[in-house]
C-alpha cells in the first residue's frame, strides 16, 4: 500500500535571501533566549518537584520532558514567525507527520512511549532503586520516554525498552524500608535441634542491626540426604541488607563451630558385596 501524501510547505530559498538582517537577528535571538529560558525553567521545575512534590523522580523527569518539548516547539514557531513563515501550514504538516508515524510503523516506539508513562504513573520504581527488570538485576540510573537504564552489580549498564519493562514482572527491593534476611544452614542428624536453633538466635541477637521486632526466628525447613536444613530469619533496614547478611552468616558460622555443632557435607555410604 502506498504511503499517503503528506502536505509539506514549499521551501523558497530566495525568499530567505530577501529577509532583512533585523528579521534574521530577531529569529536567532528568540531561539537563543528561548532555549536558555527553557533550560533554566526546566531546572527550576525539577528542583521544585524534587523538594516540594511527593512524586517519584522518574515521574518528575517525564513531566519536565513533556513541558520542554512543548516549549521548544513554541520557541521554534516564534522564530519562524519572525521569518514570515506560514505557521498554520507548518502546524498542519507536523500534525500530518505525527499521524503518519502513528499509522504506519513505529508501533514499538509508541509502545515504549506509552509504557514509560504507565511505569512513571504507577511508581513501579525510581532512580537508584534496586530492581529486577526483564531478567536484569541492578540499580535504576535513568529513565526517559523510550527506555530505562539499569546499572548491573558488575558495573555494566543495560538499556531496556520501556515496552519490555512493562510486559515483564518488575521486582523492586528498595521500595520497602525493611527487608527480611534469610540464611539457611545445615546441621548433622545427630545434632540436638533445639541447641542448633538457640545458637542461630544468639548470633542474630548479637548483631546490632538485626531488628528485635519482629524478633528473629528459626524454621525447620527440610530433612535432606546428608543434613537437617534450618532457616534463620531476621529483619534489617533495606539500606543495610547486604552487609548485615554477610556479617550474620559469618557470626552464625563462628557460633556453630564454637558450640561444637557439626556442619555436615554431602556424603555417600558404599557397601561392598562379596560374591
Amino acid at each position: 500500500m502506498a504511503a499517503p501524501d503528506i502536505p509539506l510547505p514549499a521551501i523558497n530559498v530566495m525568499r530567505y535571501l530577501e529577509l532583512s538582517p533585523e528579521d534574521i537577528a530577531l529569529a536567532l535571538l528568540s531561539l537563543i533566549i528561548g532555549f536558555v529560558a527553557i533550560h533554566l525553567l526546566s531546572k527550576r521545575i525539577m528542583g521544585y518537584a524534587r523538594d516540594n512534590m511527593k512524586i517519584p523522580q522518574i515521574m518528575a523527569i517525564h513531566i519536565v520532558t513533556a513541558i520542554k518539548l512543548f516549549l521548544y516547539l513554541v520557541v521554534v514557531l516564534i522564530a519562524l514567525a519572525f521569518l514570515d513563515e506560514d505557521i498554520d501550514a507548518i502546524i498542519l504538516s507536523v500534525s500530518a507527520v505525527v499521524m503518519f508515524i502513528f499509522g504506519f510503523g513505529l508501533q514499538d516506539t509508541i509502545n515504549n512511549f506509552a509504557s514509560g508513562i504507565w511505569i512513571a504513573s504507577s511508581r513501579a520504581y525510581d532512580i537508584e532503586d534496586e530492581v529486577t527488570i526483564a531478567g536484569h538485576r541492578g540499580f535504576v540510573k535513568d529513565m526517559n520516554i523510550m527506555a530505562t537504564e539499569v546499572k548491573l552489580i558488575d558495573n555494566t549498564r543495560v538499556i531496556i525498552p520501556n515496552g519490555k519493562v512493562w510486559n515483564n514482572p518488575i521486582v523492586n527491593v528498595s521500595r520497602m524500608p525493611t527487608r527480611m534476611i534469610v540464611v539457611e544452614y545445615s546441621v548433622s542428624y545427630n545434632t540436638v535441634i533445639s541447641e542448633a536453633v538457640n545458637v542461630a538466635l544468639r548470633a542474630a541477637r548479637k548483631h546490632p542491626k538485626i531488628h528485635s521486632s519482629p524478633a528473629p526466628l528459626v524454621r525447620f525447613k527440610d530433612m535432606a540426604d546428608s543434613a537437617v536444613i534450618l532457616q534463620l530469619r531476621g529483619w534489617t533496614d533495606t539500606e543495610d541488607y547486604y552487609p548485615v547478611k554477610s556479617e550474620l552468616m559469618t557470626m552464625l558460622f563462628e557460633e556453630l563451630n564454637e558450640a561444637g555443632i557439626q556442619i555436615p557435607f554431602p556424603q555417600v555410604d558404599v557397601h561392598m558385596k562379596e560374591d
